[in-house]
């Protein structure tokens, strides 16, 4: 076998991908965890298993659609590998705990180029199942040495445990990440909510007296919207408020926030480095919203309903406290609170 450049090798052989291994790759890159900064807990269940193994080294080896990624690594540096390179690549196939004594005699990981020493030198090999609650088995806590040696049953037993805490140690991962996201987003329309906006806000204020850029604000508050839901009812009123924020993201950068404040009212957060930037983007960002929001909304029932927007515009000053700002912004808007769609501005150019 001949080592390529990328650190793989030519002509290794291909392992099988379960019939569901599409399901399985989403379900582990769901958890969120891949590419992540070195975790201390998984660190510490890594340290255990070579404990209790008596080896020098341990992995957590996530296996991706074409790639071993390693969640945490001791005696070894961490790093990232073919999943037709990766050993674990076979183990998260197999029932049970996958173990070798020298996998330099073992049928299935003699030419393996982590056992070649083309990759590494591996010899003892164990490697248990990270199984989260779904069924999927997302990767394997594997502890290995470059010399033979032999484990106990109870030894595989208790990798095995640690391959358990090591699934829940993920899941918690995603059930915290799940719930800070809650935290700051609108659940009709996916939005950031008011108080991540406020938060928002806040750093860029921060920021802006530092001599960093300066923010601005667009307050929207939809023109129409009271009589869609009157006639057609509050269902058809939340599928007039998604198709909004879809609209509203459809009109600003990637960089550029977009919230639902509540009700039918929204707003927009810009930073530009100087005032007339400030004022010339959040001007376009309006004509955009304006020129978005003129299609008509049509609803799953076939029925087309149009709304409009009235938009207030406020600049940063000096003295602007988040809620100053936005409350400057809000002014602007209900200043030109009629039907159509006008803008007005609520700080100095």
């Amino acid at each position: 076998m001949a080592l390529r450049q990328d650190g793989g090798v030519d002509d290794v052989k291909r392992w099988p991908r379960p019939a569901d291994d599409a399901e399985r790759v989403a379900a582990l890159r769901a958890l969120g965890v891949l590419d992540s900064p070195e975790d201390e807990d998984l660190e510490a269940v890594i340290r255990v298993a070579t404990y209790v193994c008596g080896v020098p080294s341990a992995a957590v080896n996530l296996i991706d659609e074409d790639r071993q990624w390693q969640a945490a690594a001791y005696g070894v540096k961490r790093g990232e590998a073919s999943r037709d390179d990766s050993m674990c690549g076979w183990s998260i196939l197999q029932p049970g705990v996958t173990y070798t004594p020298d996998a330099s005699h073992d049928a299935v990981f003699s030419e393996n180029p982590f056992v070649t020493g083309q990759l590494a030198s591996v010899r003892l090999y164990a490697s248990a199942p990270v199984v989260i609650a779904s069924g999927y088995v997302v990767g394997s806590l594997c502890a290995f040495a470059e010399e033979p040696g032999q484990l106990s049953k109870t030894q595989m037993d208790r990798l095995a445990d640690l391959a358990a805490t090591t699934a829940r140690i993920l899941e918690l991962r995603q059930t915290i990440g799940t719930v800070a996201q809650a935290a700051v987003t609108d659940p009709l329309t996916s939005l950031r909510n008011r108080a991540a906006f406020a938060e928002a806000l806040r750093r860029a204020l921060g920021l802006y007296g530092q001599g960093v850029g300066r923010p601005g604000v667009l307050y929207l508050d939809l023109n129409g919207f009271k009589p869609v839901n009157d006639t057609y009812g509050h269902h058809a009123g939340d599928a007039v408020l998604r198709a909004v924020a879809g609209r509203l993201l459809g009109s600003v950068r990637e960089t550029e926030l977009v919230a639902r404040l509540g009700g039918d009212e929204f707003a927009v957060l810009v930073q530009e480095p100087t005032a007339a930037h400030i004022h010339d983007r959040l001007s376009a960002i309006a004509a955009r919203i304006t020129e978005r929001l003129a299609p008509p909304i049509v609803l799953d029932d076939g029925v087309a309903v149009s709304v409009g927007a009235a938009i207030g515009l406020a600049l940063a000053e000096p003295s602007d406290t988040p809620d100053g700002l936005l409350d400057r912004a809000d002014a602007a808007m209900y200043a030109v609170k009629v039907p159509g769609h006008r803008v007005a501005q609520g700080g100095r150019r």
